[in-house]
């Protein structure tokens, strides 16, 4: 990949197999208010998750098998976040690491990197379970082939702490509960909310347990020093835990999905919505459209030098 020092504008790109190559954008070098350099990164045309999927969707089925449900997580979780979104490019084994990627007081991932995974990975997770929720056949052949042409992440499935919740946001006992409860001035936004955008609700819980509140937050903590446009800042350590705690959690989303399907709830209804829209266990102010996000991303001084 070009380094910053030696050009001023470039794409992005990383390798997931010989015959797979990522577009995971395009960036420009500008100055910044303090005249720090800046990259300014804007996302593929299109999003990286689709660039995955049409990948496996070129490939020849294998032959006929019986995927479990851990396989649908990992599967998941390396479609939707592993490669599907900008943590490919921080994780790129190809890339030299940061000369500070084993500093724990040194945050590796910038604001605005995290709110872009946020969105992607959400984005993609709501295109997942929509898919899983209503076409069988192009689910489990799109799971088939990822088993056989995708690098996936650990094969054991851990308990995810917040498995409970998610499945009790699913009880329609519990749906009903909340909608008595919640607060009347809002209850009819908070409704049409629900109704338009039910799947990425869902979809954006689960990022939350599955992505946000874990491991990754070790790795974006910490003081800022500046960041290398073409460093990787992910360490294989850090990598192995987020992947590991992703699908755990996406495992739980999935299982979510089921639950609702099983109570003919799916494509979930406003009213079983709720419940996963509450500031208890839900992100706020997350975004409900968004498949991606553009990046401004502060430079270390000594990342641009010659």
């Amino acid at each position: 990949m070009p380094t910053a020092e030696s050009r001023s504008a470039g794409v992005l790109r990383v390798r997931v197999a010989d015959d797979f190559v990522l577009d995971t954008g395009t960036w420009h070098l500008a100055a910044g208010q303090d005249q720090r350099p800046v990259a300014l990164i804007e996302p593929p045309a299109m999003p990286m998750y689709r660039q995955v999927v049409a990948y496996l969707e070129a490939k020849p089925v294998p032959p006929e098998g019986n995927p479990k449900r851990d396989d649908e997580a990992r599967v998941a979780t390396a479609v939707c976040l592993r490669w599907g979104s900008y943590f490919a490019l921080l994780a790129d084994p190809a890339c030299p690491p940061s000369p500070n990627i084993d500093d724990e007081q040194v945050g590796q991932i910038d604001d605005d990197e995290m709110a872009r995974m946020n969105v992607e990975i959400s984005a993609a997770l709501a295109w997942w379970f929509g898919l899983c929720g209503v076409n069988d056949r192009k689910y489990f052949d799109l799971v088939q082939r990822a088993l056989a042409y995708l690098p996936l992440g650990p094969k054991a499935i851990h308990p995810h702490p917040q498995a409970d919740t998610l499945r009790t946001c699913t009880m329609s006992d519990v749906a009903a509960e909340v909608r008595r409860t919640w607060w009347t001035g809002q209850l009819d936004q908070d409704i049409a909310t629900a109704e338009n955008h039910g799947i990425r609700v869902i979809a954006n819980m689960v990022t939350l347990q599955a992505w946000r509140n874990g491991p990754i937050e070790g790795v974006h903590a910490g003081r800022f020093g500046g960041y290398g446009l073409d460093e990787r800042r992910v360490s294989p350590k850090a990598e192995k835990a987020i992947i590991r705690h992703a699908q755990g959690g996406i495992f739980a989303g999935i299982k979510a999905v089921d639950y609702l399907r099983y109570d003919n709830a799916w494509p979930p209804p406003a009213e079983r919505v709720l419940p996963f829209l509450h500031s208890l266990v839900g992100p706020t102010g997350w975004s409900l459209t968004e498949q991606s996000r553009s990046v401004r991303l502060p430079l270390r001084r000594d990342a641009t030098a010659a």
